[in-house]
This record gives C-alpha cells, structure tokens and sequence, in this order.
C-alpha cells in the first residue's frame, strides 16, 4: 500500500498543493498573532534580517513538505481503500 500511494503521480500533486496551502496560511496566521496586523517592518526586522531569512524560509519548506505528505498519504491511502 505505501510503495503504491508513493509512487502516484497524484500523491506529489497533492503534496506539493498541500504544502504550499500549509506555508501560506501558516505563515499568515503567525504574521497576524505576532505583528497585529500588517507591520512588514516589524516582520523583515524580526524575521529577514541577519541572515535569518535562511532559517524562515527552510522552516516553512520543511515544514510544509511534511505537512503535505501526511495528509496526501491519508487522502490517497483513503481513496484507494475505498476503490476496492
């Protein structure tokens, strides 16, 4: 079952859509509850700054690529369960 689930094209579809749903809405949430509100100074001095910008965006990759591979595994494993 996971070397099928894997090995779909429609899996890495679907984890990439995943995860950048994940990035954007995360990154979205975090920006409002730490900023309150639009402050892109405030979000470049903390975030961007000296080199941190590195460490931003890995995160949100990683993160969203682990993010998008266990639901798109969950989803996929689901419907071909329910092909049977």
């Amino acid at each position: 079952m996971f070397k099928k689930v894997v090995t779909s094209r429609k899996y890495w579809l679907s984890v990439l859509y995943l995860g950048i749903a994940f990035i954007v809405v995360f990154s979205l949430i975090e920006h409002v509850s730490q900023f309150r509100g639009v402050s892109l100074s405030g979000f470049v001095e903390t975030k961007l700054a000296n080199g941190r910008w590195m460490r931003f965006f890995l995160s949100r990759i990683v993160g969203g690529v682990a993010y998008g591979m266990i639901m798109s595994y969950y989803f996929t494993a689901r419907k071909i369960k329910s092909n049977k």
